[in-house]
């Protein structure tokens, strides 16, 4: 965890250190600016540490303010690295070829500092627009008749996102009426400290068949018993290395890895969940992380937690790291594979070019 801090300490700084050399740059130096530019550039990296010291604390207000100042900046800052190195590529470019590249900078600054302004507040009113995504699957796994799943994923409810959020939700869930409700995780984030209320929300919509759900990394961040508590409060049926037959179709949940940092024991083995599962039956198996595997005899999988990369251009990140892209996949062997945006934002409070989804599953005979 140290080396994980260390690093993306590292790289946030260097992110600030490049985005201050622009403002040193385009104003006159003087021993102020830079002391200036140096102690901004202190405490907005170390903000993030700071915050999580304050939601220690349970001081909610303060670290509810402290949190859209501290992750807005950081969704700023990472817009206007990602256009600035676009200027500055382009201004390498003129000058292999010889132009004179007509941007001071003073005016460099200017035209970059609004661009990320505009993209901020474009990412602010994406990530309000919930979409509705749908996908319809045929099998002779089920006996007749058609079942839906809504999938939800990512919510990260805590002090940023919460009651708006969740209002949005249940509205598209009652308007849709889906047979089933999973949740692939990350339903809580780890910064937050009272989750009863929004628990009462989920009781606004009640599916036929029941809402189950699974473990993410989050769940785990905000403490396990704290989150089991809160799905349960909430109506669903938590999966952890079980399977449940419903509507025709049989659900198969189960935990992400990083419950074991808990020093509780993560419910990964799908193979125990399956030994009871008839053969032939149309198995959909709920991951936060999507990670196939190869061994794994399910014909459907549903995860989340990437997000849609959140923030173009980190959605090449993921890809690179998960090797799969998000919406549907056809495995080599004809399974299915499902990621799922998500319907909130961790971190930065923002999407661009990663609009928020509830997905709906429709399996027909």
């Amino acid at each position: 965890m140290l080396t994980f801090i260390s690093v993306a300490l590292l790289i946030y700084g260097s992110m600030h250190f490049y985005a201050f050399s622009k403002v040193w740059l385009a104003f006159p130096h003087s021993m102020g600016l830079g002391l200036t530019l140096v102690l901004l550039g202190l405490v907005m990296t170390l903000s993030p540490l700071l915050l999580w010291q304050l939601t220690r604390q349970n001081w909610h207000s303060a670290s509810a303010i402290a949190s859209w100042v501290t992750y807005s900046w950081m969704g700023l800052l990472f817009l206007f690295c990602c256009i600035a190195l676009v200027f500055d590529f382009g201004h390498v470019l003129a000058t292999l070829a010889g132009f004179k590249w007509p941007l001071s900078a003073a005016m460099g600054l200017l035209y970059v500092g609004l661009l990320a302004l505009a993209m901020l507040g474009y990412g602010f009113v994406e990530a309000r627009q919930l979409q509705v995504e749908e996908i319809t699957i045929t099998t002779p796994k089920l006996a007749s008749g058609r079942i839906t799943i809504a999938q939800i994923s990512d919510l990260h409810l805590g002090l940023m996102q919460s009651d708006e959020l969740l209002e949005r939700v249940i509205a598209k869930l009652r308007e849709t009426q889906p047979d089933i409700v999973v949740a692939t995780g990350d339903v809580v984030d780890g910064q937050g400290d009272d989750f009863n209320a929004l628990a009462r929300h989920f009781h606004a919509f009640k599916p036929a068949m029941g809402a189950y759900a699974v473990i993410g990394n989050h769940e785990n961040y905000a403490g396990l018993a704290h989150s089991v508590s809160f799905l349960s409060s909430a109506g669903f049926t938590l999966l952890r290395g079980e399977s449940v037959a419903t509507g025709g179709i049989v659900l198969v949940g189960v935990d992400d890895p990083s419950v074991s940092m808990s020093g509780t024991e993560a419910m990964v083995d799908t193979r125990k969940a399956l030994a009871s599962v008839p053969n032939g039956s149309f198995i959909v198996l709920l991951k936060h992380q999507p990670v196939a595997d190869k061994e794994t005899p399910f014909d459907l999988q549903l995860s989340g937690h990437i997000h849609g990369g959140q923030i173009f251009p980190f959605g090449l990140l993921p890809r690179l790291t998960y090797g799969v892209r998000t919406g549907l996949t056809r495995l080599a062997d004809e399974r299915l594979l499902y990621v799922s945006r998500g319907a909130g934002t961790w971190g930065p409070p923002i999407r661009v070019f990663a609009a928020p989804e509830i997905t709906l599953i429709h399996i027909e005979s």
